[in-house]
């Protein structure tokens, strides 16, 4: 509202005038935070038809996410693990079957201490294909833990897509598969 007043050179009221004498609708806060943060759009475009490859990958995924993923945050799409493998094909996921950018994928490492942040940082590049700008590596101090017995020399991964809309989409469709599959007794 104050954007566009500014826009205009006139005051938030006049704006709220306009609205109301031309029955337009006002946005709520978060749709308004949305649209600043995606001004071209939403930075993902499900597939909707998809071939017997794309099906088998679109199950996987909402199973990883099932098993794997945090649900616990309602803007984050989140999946945390040391196995690349399994961050590999949820990231598929997240790119062939919800088309989400490259730019909007942030992998952040919980890395022991003694371990080394540039090989952590190129190895999970290299092996999920995020370019290294988009890799956080942070330290891990807790004195009480111990890296033979507790850590991976390459961190715990957690990949993250930031996306309120994406997030419903995967999580409304996640508990339609289960509800569908629940009621076939």
């Amino acid at each position: 509202m104050w954007d566009i007043a500014r826009g205009l050179s006139v005051t938030p009221a006049t704006v709220i005038y306009w609205m109301k004498k031309h029955n337009l609708k006002r946005r709520s806060n978060s749709e308004c935070a949305y649209v600043k943060q995606n001004p071209n759009g939403d930075p993902f475009s499900v597939k909707n038809k998809l071939t017997a490859k794309e099906k088998e990958l679109f199950l996987s995924g909402l199973m990883l996410y099932w098993a794997e993923g945090s649900r616990k945050n309602r803007h984050v799409i989140q999946m945390a693990n040391l196995d690349y493998r399994l961050l590999l094909l949820f990231t598929k996921f997240l790119k062939r079957i919800c088309g989400v950018r490259e730019d909007k994928l942030c992998l952040n490492i919980q890395l022991f201490r003694r371990f080394d942040k540039d090989k952590t940082r190129n190895y999970w590049s290299r092996t999920l294909g995020i370019p290294k700008r988009l890799i956080a590596v942070n330290i891990h101090s807790d004195k009480r833990s111990k890296p033979n017995s507790q850590w991976s020399k390459y961190g715990i991964a957690r990949i993250e897509v930031r996306n309120v809309k994406l997030k419903r989409w995967i999580d409304y469709t996640l508990e339609n598969y289960i509800t569908k599959w629940h009621n076939l007794n």
